[in-house]
């Protein structure tokens, strides 16, 4: 498969009254055409602002280098900002974390849709547009698309209006798709409902999808690759299967032994990583998990271990399970 998407040692830091954040580091990863990267870590590991990053949305306090920030065949570091204009909405659609916040509380679905297609695609006539709007309120599954046109996003249920973010980072049939956290504010039902969705959004459009959760049991049967994080570095990547069954780093084994499901006896009790994530202003030497792993050794914190190829899979890990 071809590469849609490569990121080479990206980091990402932050001027703040405190000083330097270093909130990602030396990140490395592909995305390939067609294919579903889930990208998996506890809150504040660095996976939303990595693909902010993508999307050339981080604030103007955010300073970004990488050897390589390439999409389609386009350098995404020295483009302008006409250029990031095109591809923002029209070659990657993301889906943002709170539907209920990211919509405009003072425009109708229609409005919305409409402005979309009114940035990127302006050669459409106002009857395309419309008809455009209505075929993707019924590709999103929105019950009696027509009446929802004039609706407001306070006239919304939860899924509802996630359904028409979704349908907003659809409109211009981008070639990337990044979902953040989709699920997070919906319940159960409605969470599987908006993963089948997506999954079917991207066989029918032919989309490659970055698709961003704190939890492993969301993307296990979505993904083709997952892609562990931890205090902004990518700890562990793999293919789903052997990520899930054969963890090879031990946050990523203390990832799955917390989630319920994937315990077999009601009885047996639950796992729970001990301590918390490093203060990023003073990031501690060596293994940035290492006060809270159950298998450190002395050497764990002499210096930063590098990704290794480990059966199959890259980890940074020196004493791999």
């Amino acid at each position: 498969m071809n590469i849609l998407l490569k990121v080479r040692n990206l980091s990402i830091k932050f001027q703040t009254k405190k000083g330097i954040i270093e909130a990602v580091r030396d990140v490395n990863f592909n995305v390939h055409e067609g294919e579903t990267l889930g990208v998996v870590g506890e809150s504040g590991c660095g996976k939303s602002i990595t693909n902010m990053a993508i999307m050339g949305l981080l604030a103007e306090n955010a300073i970004i280098t990488a050897d390589e920030l390439i999409f389609n065949g386009k350098n995404l570091l020295t483009i302008s900002t006409e250029e990031w204009q095109q591809i923002r909405g029209k070659e990657i659609g993301m889906i943002f974390q709170d539907p209920m916040s990211s919509l405009n509380p003072c425009y109708t679905v229609e409005q919305q849709l409409t402005e979309v297609l009114d940035i990127h695609e302006p050669n459409l006539t106002r009857e395309e547009k419309a008809q455009r709007v209505l075929d993707l309120l019924y590709n999103v599954g929105i019950p009696a698309p027509k009446d929802r046109l004039k609706a407001y996003p306070h006239e919304l249920s939860g899924g509802m209006s996630q359904r028409i973010m979704i349908a907003m980072a659809i409109a211009c049939n981008p070639k990337l798709l990044i979902a953040d956290e989709p699920t997070t504010a919906l319940d159960v039902t409605v969470q599987q409902q908006i993963i089948d969705l997506i999954e079917s959004l991207k066989v029918k459009f032919n989309m490659s999808v970055i698709f961003v959760s704190h939890d492993l049991s969301v993307v296990k049967d979505i993904t083709d690759r997952i892609q562990v994080m931890y205090a902004g570095e990518i700890i562990e990547t793999g293919k789903t299967d052997l990520v899930i069954n054969q963890p090879k780093h031990p946050y990523t084994k203390g990832l799955l032994d917390s989630i319920p499901s994937f315990h077999t006896t009601k009885t047996e009790e639950l796992f729970s990583i001990s301590g918390i994530v490093p203060d990023l202003h003073h990031r501690p030497q060596g293994c940035q998990f290492y006060a809270r792993c159950f298998n450190k050794k002395d050497d764990c914190n002499v210096s930063t271990p590098k990704i290794s190829e480990v059966e199959n899979r890259e980890v940074r890990c020196i004493h791999t399970l």
